[in-house]
């Protein structure tokens, strides 16, 4: 028998929060599993069995063990920093459970997700939506005020996790790391109460956004942007080169302006909506 499952989106870090925080996003991978004889995915036009290492094979033998026909819709572009790959293992798996006449568990689909990624952050907000707080296997949802909007700049080129991840330090300055815990401390408080100059304190980043700032210049000119149209609080997403900027309703369409400004025709801006329920 054919199931269909999908997964959210997620913008991860938010700047201070580098690797323990992310947001789920309503923009989806779907995928429907069909148990078969013999591997096959189905995506974007295009038929292929995936080799033993690929995340869509590795993901459903995880969840149940067996060859699968996976026909997969993304909507999340990839290798953009918005937790594409954690959708479609998270997608993938829930689909084959489904297929296979078992109700998938958040908490193991999380498992598969982290072991596949290795990015407990953007697993633990494909499985759980909303935004997360990860530390280990520790998960807690945070609340997130319900007047704030997120706007994404996603630019037309990719940045891949592993050479983003090659350009950080192997130390940190102490008072950097500080800095840093405060302004977590005030975007997670942001966040929930949706002030403005609470959100305003959390800006800048030295652990992560610093050290990349020059593999995506139009990853800084997106976020100057959006503060300059009235962004509460900017960002960039995961490893980029999407930036991700927080706002009211009556600012999006002035943000979303400025960032089709910095684009032009070499990338898109979305208005989106935090997912609350994750996986489905």
């Amino acid at each position: 028998m054919s199931a269909t499952a999908s997964a959210p989106a997620s913008s991860g870090n938010l700047g201070p929060g580098f690797d323990v925080l992310a947001l789920a996003l309503e923009m989806r991978c779907t995928v429907t599993a069909t148990p078969t004889a013999t591997w096959e995915v189905r995506e974007l036009g295009r038929t292929f069995e995936p080799e033993p290492n690929e995340l869509v094979r590795r993901a459903a033998e995880l969840a149940a063990d067996r060859p699968f026909r996976l026909e997969i819709e993304n909507e999340i572009p990839r290798a953009r920093g918005l937790g594409s790959s954690s959708a479609v293992a998270a997608a993938v798996a829930a689909s084959a459970m489904r297929a296979m006449g078992v109700d998938p568990e958040p908490r193991r689909l999380f498992e598969i997700v982290e072991e596949l990624e290795g990015h407990g952050d953007n697993a633990a907000a494909a499985v759980y939506g909303g935004c997360v707080l990860v530390a280990g296997s520790e998960i807690r949802q945070l609340e997130v005020h319900p007047e704030l909007n997120f706007v994404v700049g996603i630019p037309d080129e990719r940045l891949k996790t592993d050479e983003a991840r090659a350009a950080l330090p192997q130390q940190v300055d102490r008072w950097a790391a500080t800095r840093n815990l405060a302004r977590l401390g005030f975007l997670i408080e942001g966040l929930r109460t949706g002030d403005p100059a609470v959100l305003q304190s959390a800006a800048g980043d030295e652990m992560h956004e610093a050290p990349r700032a020059r593999l995506s210049p139009i990853t800084g000119s997106l976020m100057r942007a959006a503060r300059e149209a009235g962004a509460f609080h900017t960002a960039w997403s995961g490893a980029g080169p999407t930036a991700i900027a927080i706002v009211d309703a009556d600012g999006c369409v002035a943000v979303e302006r400025a960032m089709e400004r910095v684009l032009g025709e070499d990338g898109v801006v979305r208005c989106l909506e935090p997912a609350l329920d994750g996986w489905r």
